[in-house]
């Protein structure tokens, strides 16, 4: 058998070729049976594919196809696929960008296709809840919520978070609060500052908020999920207060502190329906542009918060609705 794994998240891709690696060697085998090459290297490939297995009854080949691999490349492995040796595992890694190559329309018909596309926020909370599960550990669905707005689809970043949480919870469920002081509470204060700054329209002090947030090596997409994540809070926090919730229940609904909850109550009023509506969409615009590479990341979000400090600054819950 052998396989192609395509798609753009470089964690899924690392774990299909874990996943195939022990489906046909143990470790011990995989010592002198693994190989892995980059597209570049035709010659070491061929050679590798071509030996018989030592002291063991498959040998694996993993190939990390380049973007510019071309039809020199494809052509060999094409060739090789007609003719392929059954002590042989053929394992191509590549992202999506691979599709475009004239000949990868042969590859599906010889190869089992393995797809690793980013997952969607839903079956990102998905997975988390599961990696939890899977580990004797539980996790609330509001904290897996939180972790899909402040890492992104970045599945590698995640599973460093989910790691630190699993050490940090000690067989504690692991909420909201957990995750905000795991992942950083010094960004989240900055974040406050920043949303501060915006509503009160003050472009100089949210773009020195952005580079301590820079400074602290915080990528544009974690910066982009704070603000998507701050966002539903308030949202979820007007919804509370219309209900005529206080802030000590409104703190034991959402599971962090009095204090925290304090904090975002004084801020959501200055949030009309149509203001938290329109900073969703600039958001998910924003999140868009930098996904598809319409914009530059770091741009994107300058130009996200430029326009955020445009907007008009109204106050009371639904104000203006």
């Amino acid at each position: 058998m052998n396989y192609l794994i395509i798609g753009d998240d470089e964690y899924i891709r690392a774990s299909e070729i874990s996943k195939i690696r022990d489906k046909y060697i143990s470790p011990k085998e995989a010592e002198l049976n693994f190989s892995v090459f980059s597209s570049d290297n035709i010659d070491a490939i061929m050679d590798s594919l071509e030996t018989v297995p030592f002291l063991a009854s498959k040998r694996v080949t993993v190939v990390k196809v380049d973007k510019g691999a071309g039809d020199v490349f494809l052509n060999a492995i094409y060739a090789y696929l007609k003719r392929s040796m059954e002590t042989s595992v053929l394992v191509l890694t590549c992202d999506n960008a691979f599709k475009d190559s004239a000949n990868y329309g042969k590859l599906p018909k010889e190869m089992q296709i393995i797809k690793a596309d980013r997952p969607d926020a839903e079956s990102m909370k998905k997975w988390i809840i599961g990696y939890f599960k899977k580990n004797g550990a539980d996790i609330s669905r509001e904290a897996a919520e939180l972790i899909t707005c402040l890492k992104g689809d970045d599945t590698s970043g995640i599973k460093t978070e989910l790691d630190k949480l699993l050490n940090f919870a000690s067989g504690e469920k692991i909420e909201t609060s957990h995750v905000e002081k795991i992942v950083g509470r010094t960004v989240t204060d900055n974040i406050f500052k920043l949303v501060d700054a915006i509503n009160a329209g003050d472009a100089d002090w949210a773009f020195r908020i952005l580079k301590d947030l820079y400074d602290q090596k915080k990528q544009s997409f974690e910066i982009l999920g704070y603000l998507g994540w701050h966002i539903k809070m308030v949202q979820n926090m007007v919804l509370y207060s219309s209900k005529g919730m206080g802030i000590d229940r409104i703190a034991a609904e959402m599971k962090y502190s009095p204090f925290f909850v304090k904090k975002l109550y004084d801020q959501a009023k200055k949030y009309s329906k149509k203001k938290i509506e329109r900073w969703t969409l600039l958001v998910l615009e924003t999140d868009k542009d930098i996904k598809t590479g319409k914009k530059e990341a770091n741009m994107a979000i300058e130009m996200l918060i430029v326009n955020l400090v445009k907007e008009p600054r109204m106050s009371g819950y639904y104000a203006g609705s």
